[in-house]
C-alpha cells in the first residue's frame, strides 16, 4: 500500500503529466488549471495544493518537459554513442530529430511566453541554462573526432546548431516548411567542416629539372 508521501508524489507527476499533455495538444494559450486538473483526474483544489498558482504549475511544468526532453536526448545520443560511429552528420540528424519531437515545440510555446511573463522568465531561465549545459555535454561525449568540427569547438557548434535549428522549428511552425531543417543541417554542415588546415598537407609538386641550354655560336643568328 502506498504511504502518503508516495501518494503525494504520485499525484504531483500526475499533474505536470497533464499539464504538458494539455500544452502539447492545445498550445499555451489553452492551457488552464481547470483542465489540467481535469485530465490529471484530480481537483482543482487537490491541483492548488501543490501549485498555489498557475505560474508556479507552469515553472514546474518547463522543468518537467526539459527533463523529458533530455532524457531522450540521452537515449537518442546513448544508442549512437554505443554503435562506435559518429560522424558529425549523423550528430546534428539526431539533434535535428529531437528538435521536431511534439514536445519540443511546447517548450519553444513557454520560450515564447516568457517574453511577456515575467515570473515564467525567471523561473525557465535556470531550466534552459541546465538544458543548455546537458547538450554540450551529452555532445562530449560522442566518439566525434574533434578535428570535424573546423574552425570553431564542439561546445560553440552545438551552441550554433541548438539556436539555428530552433529557428528552424519556429519556422515551420510559422510556415509549414517541412524543409528547413534539412536546410539548417546541411548548412550548419558546411560551416563546421574541416578547413583546408586541418587536413593533411599535400606532398610538394617535384621541382623539374631544367635541360642545360646550348650557348648559341658567337655571331649565330
Amino acid at each position: 500500500m502506498a504511504t502518503q508521501a508516495q501518494r503525494r508524489t504520485q499525484a504531483r507527476a500526475r499533474l505536470l503529466e497533464a499539464a504538458t499533455s494539455c500544452l502539447v495538444d492545445s498550445g499555451y494559450a489553452a492551457i488552464t488549471t481547470t483542465a489540467v486538473a481535469q485530465r490529471a483526474g484530480l481537483s482543482q483544489g487537490a491541483l492548488f495544493r501543490y501549485f498555489p498558482s498557475k505560474q508556479e504549475l507552469l515553472a514546474a511544468t518547463a522543468e518537467h518537459l526539459f527533463g523529458e526532453l533530455r532524457r531522450l536526448y540521452e537515449a537518442r545520443f546513448g544508442a549512437a554513442a554505443r554503435k562506435g560511429a559518429v560522424t558529425l552528420v549523423s550528430a546534428l540528424g539526431l539533434l535535428a530529430e529531437v528538435l521536431q519531437d511534439p514536445r519540443y515545440f511546447a517548450a519553444l510555446e513557454l520560450h515564447t511566453a516568457a517574453r511577456t511573463d515575467a515570473t515564467l522568465r525567471a523561473s525557465l531561465d535556470p531550466v534552459l541554462h541546465r538544458h543548455a549545459d546537458d547538450l554540450r555535454r551529452l555532445a562530449r561525449a560522442l566518439p566525434i573526432e574533434r578535428a570535424a568540427v573546423g574552425r570553431i569547438s564542439l561546445d560553440d557548434a552545438v551552441d550554433l546548431a541548438t539556436l539555428a535549428l530552433q529557428g528552424a522549428a519556429v519556422h515551420r511552425l510559422a510556415v509549414h516548411d517541412t524543409t528547413a531543417f534539412d536546410r539548417a543541417v546541411a548548412a550548419l554542415v558546411r560551416l563546421t567542416a574541416p578547413t583546408p588546415s586541418t587536413l593533411p598537407a599535400a606532398a610538394p609538386p617535384r621541382a623539374r629539372r631544367r635541360s642545360p641550354t646550348t650557348p648559341h655560336a658567337k655571331g649565330s643568328r
